[in-house]
């Protein structure tokens, strides 16, 4: 937690907020065709877009049927489309299970979030994915573990 004077010290450098209603499918689009990297990095990149944590970006792309490995500058505008929808939908729903405690996160009271008991990729690796039956995978990307469907998010 920090005290400043102006808010912008801390996060003037943070992307766009994904519910916010200035987070249009086309400002996603508009976001997506300046990058060359790895869609799973940039929704991880909280100087391109606020708040989307690494689990979330799993299940944003699981639903949304995208593949973490694709370049964000290739995606078209119906995939962005359906990312944009898929992103809120997500965070609206962790938000509404008190969030994700995979690891440590707890509420201030101590009370748990159990947004993790609903996720369909993230940390399922080896399961089999609830759509298809294949079995879900993890692969590392830029550190971080990275899950998904291979049948039903392509490769």
């Amino acid at each position: 937690m920090w005290l400043v004077e102006d808010e912008t010290e801390v996060v003037g450098k943070l992307g766009a907020e994904p519910l916010d209603h200035d987070f249009t499918p086309e400002a996603l689009s508009e976001v997506l065709s300046r990058h060359n990297m790895p869609i799973k990095a940039l929704l991880c990149d909280q100087n391109l877009i606020a708040g989307i944590g690494n689990m979330y970006a799993d299940e944003a792309l699981f639903m949304a049927g995208i593949y973490p490995l694709r370049k964000a500058k290739d995606l078209s505008g119906e995939e962005a489309m359906r990312l944009h929808q898929a992103i809120r939908q997500v965070l609206i729903a962790a938000i509404g299970h008190g969030g994700a405690s995979v690891d440590t996160y707890q509420h201030p009271d101590g009370e748990l979030g159990n947004a993790q008991f609903f996720f369909q990729v993230a940390h399922r690796g080896g399961d089999p994915c609830y759509n298809c039956n294949t079995t879900i995978e993890r692969i590392s990307l830029r550190g971080r573990g990275t899950y998904f469907c291979p049948r039903c998010q392509g490769t």
